[in-house]
């Protein structure tokens, strides 16, 4: 979910290389926060936080020197969905990265109910009304580091029956309709149009 596929591609990554040059890993230590606020058309927008040690922040912006290099790989590895507005900043004095965005279609509706896949990786940690808050939690390097993410989602103010259930959050939204239909009014325009018309009396020469 989020920024973590690339952070565990750049993993995957370094795994060779520092095992090549058999150097001692001092306990690397990742830990994500991302906080989704979901509106009724199943649009999000998103903050990610992702906190390195400052050993593994700094192979990490050798890697990504830019962040523009850093967006194009964020966006290649989540082909699947559209993003806008995105921005990516390093910040050297916390050791983090910070990205926003808005994430079009992150819940899709599926007639009866809306759904958004979030991972099977995923547990459930707290739920608050219309507010989840997921973790995740993966060991790096055999056990010698850990990446530890903490996704909170809060869905529309109207979603009703929320859980989360198959690495999937699934709600309902109670129909509203649109109010007034710009056909119906177009419509009424001219059948009102037509009652004055025919009421209106001819003059006769």
């Amino acid at each position: 979910m989020g920024m973590r596929k690339l952070i565990v591609f750049f993993l995957l990554i370094l795994l060779p290389l520092t095992v090549a040059q058999e150097i001692k890993i001092v306990e690397y230590k990742i830990d994500g926060t991302m906080r989704v606020s979901v509106d009724e058309s199943g649009n999000a927008k998103v903050e990610e936080t992702w906190k390195f040690t400052p050993n593994l922040y700094l192979q990490m912006k050798q890697a990504y020197p830019t962040t523009y290099m850093l967006k194009r790989e964020f966006e290649n590895k989540r082909s699947d969905v559209e993003y806008e507005d995105m921005k990516i900043e390093w910040d050297d004095t916390n050791n983090q990265i910070r990205a926003t965005y808005t994430l079009l279609g992150f819940a899709v509706n599926k007639g009866s109910y809306w759904e958004v896949k979030m991972g099977n990786d995923l547990t459930l940690s707290t739920q608050t009304g219309n507010t989840l808050v997921l973790t995740a939690v993966q060991p790096l390097f055999n056990g010698q580091g850990r990446l530890i993410e903490t996704i909170t989602v809060t869905l529309p103010r109207d979603a009703k029956n929320v859980r989360f259930e198959n690495g999937a959050i699934k709600y309902e939204l109670p129909y509203k309709e649109s109010g007034k239909n710009p056909i119906f009014l177009g419509l009424a325009g001219i059948a009102l149009v037509g009652l004055v018309l025919l009421n209106v009396p001819l003059k006769r020469g």
